[in-house]
């Protein structure tokens, strides 16, 4: 069903999810019309962009927050901006290599008891080719199940370990830097979040799939070579090309994703450099 939407142009990009907004400058004070259509957009489209917008840093915390509460900076392994501390930074090269699950398919903050809400990103800095950024809407990808594996999995739980793919032996040099998450102490008061395997969306009351290959390890309550077939169909179901939205990166791409019914995979494909600020918001337990 579509939406009509009178203050902003809402141009979708793939069938599945993702779309550019045009007609708007988040740099000035959004009605409270332009917001609940921005809203509705990216509830509808799962991960939304905004072309060539100059914003402060402050700007860009103030608009992340009328989605919710700011997720505190200390739940990230990412340095912070000096100024507006509830900015990641995001900044890899060549001799800087991306050191977060960049290389898999994941959720934001997936092996939390709540979730991120959702992520807005800032492109500061965009090499000129790679870096590009790929979505999954999970709920197309539910969508896109038999019927009779919607019932297998749907009241299945599993469990989502944040440091599944970050322990010493996989990345030992984040741990000598004894930085952030990265610390030992905090991996021993650490425990996985179980999640159901369906997610409802809060929201919408859609439906989605809610595992990834970054951070989920086992299914509650099921032998575990089960378990890892099961998984391991549901991790490749996602990566369908189908369910995907691709996204170029320009500078000043400003950018919103709903973490909730979603995946995706940042491309580590470039040399030079490259530089994204990053804003969480603070979401609620999976149900």
């Amino acid at each position: 069903m579509a939406i009509n939407y009178e203050s902003i142009e809402v141009n979708e990009m793939s069938p599945a999810c993702g779309a550019i907004i045009e007609g708007i400058d988040l740099s000035k004070d959004l009605s409270n019309q332009e917001f609940s259509e921005i809203h509705k957009a990216l509830l509808d489209r799962t991960v939304i962009v905004f072309r060539d917008q100059n914003l402060t840093e402050t700007q860009h915390v103030q608009f992340a927050r009328r989605f919710g509460d700011i997720q505190p900076n200390a739940i990230s392994g990412f340095a912070k901006h000096e100024k507006e501390p509830e900015i990641d930074i995001l900044e890899s090269d060549a001799d800087n290599p991306p050191y977060v699950t960049l290389d898999l398919w994941h959720t934001d903050f997936a092996g939390r008891e709540k979730p991120t809400l959702g992520t807005v990103i800032y492109a500061k800095d965009i090499p000129p080719e790679g870096g590009d950024t790929i979505w999954v809407s999970s709920y197309a990808a539910y969508e896109g199940l038999s019927d009779r594996m919607k019932a297998h999995v749907d009241g299945l739980f599993a469990y989502h370990n944040a440091y599944q793919n970050y322990d010493e032996t996989v990345r030992p040099e984040l741990w000598e830097k004894d930085y952030q998450v990265y610390k030992r102490e905090s991996k021993a008061n650490y425990r996985p979040a179980l999640h159901p395997v369906v997610r409802t969306h809060p929201d919408t009351g859609k439906k989605g799939l809610f595992v990834n290959e970054s951070m989920t390890s086992v299914i509650k309550d099921m032998d575990r070579r089960e378990s890892s077939f099961l998984l391991s169909y549901l991790f490749e179901h996602l990566r369908t090309p189908e369910f995907q939205y691709r996204h170029k990166w320009r500078k000043n791409d400003f950018v919103i994703w709903d973490n909730r019914l979603s995946l995706h995979y940042a491309l580590f494909d470039y040399t030079e450099h490259r530089l994204m600020h990053r804003v969480n918001i603070v979401g609620s337990k999976p149900i």
